[in-house]
């Protein structure tokens, strides 16, 4: 009996001893899953940051519109209309910039919040945030869209302008060409 006790001691250690190595590897291996998740959030978050960074430039283009769209040569009506217009180009523009910063507030938080992140506390928590950022990552790409959409309408309605300007007073100075001829040539018909 005393070997059949040798034997099944010597499995129980063994097997206490598999048992502490199978425990330290699924530590690790959770740890290091948390570790690559966390990853992925900080990945996440720098595709939002590269989303709010596009809408900067989106803003900028906005400015530059309204700025075009103020070096028109209108009169009148037309003026008073486009004078409207400019204005809520600089309105949505200083809509836009106020999102931007609020946005530039929420991804510091995340930066500060992930940082903190334990992977013995905060692995259910990881998950959460990516799929929050990775929600917020895709309204703030609508948003991109939507506002490049009316970008572009605004940009072919100032060169529409453009253009029809351009005929115009090519139209006017032709007249006024044809005018002048005809003015030379009475003259010149008329006996003095």
């Amino acid at each position: 009996m005393n070997a059949d006790a040798g034997i099944a001691l010597g499995s129980l250690v063994v097997a206490i001893i598999v048992c502490v190595i199978a425990a330290r590897s699924y530590k690790k291996s959770k740890r290091l899953e948390f570790f690559q998740r966390r990853d992925q959030l900080f990945a996440k978050i720098s595709d939002l940051n590269a989303k709010n960074s596009e809408a900067h430039l989106i803003s900028a283009k906005y400015e530059i519109v309204a700025v075009k769209n103020a070096s028109l040569g209108l009169s009148g009506e037309q003026a008073e209309k486009h004078t409207a217009i400019i204005a809520a180009i600089k309105e949505i523009r200083k809509n836009m910039e106020k999102s931007i910063k609020n946005w530039d507030e929420s991804i510091q938080h995340l930066h500060a919040m992930c940082s903190s992140l334990t992977p013995k506390t905060d692995t259910a928590r990881v998950e959460n945030l990516i799929a929050m950022v990775q929600a917020a990552s895709d309204d703030l790409k609508k948003y991109n869209d939507a506002s490049l959409s009316s970008l572009h309408i605004l940009e072919n309605t100032n060169s529409i302008i453009k253009v029809s300007l351009a005929e115009f007073d090519e139209k006017v100075r032709q007249i006024d060409l044809d005018l002048r001829k005809a003015i030379k040539g009475f003259n010149e018909k008329s006996p003095e």
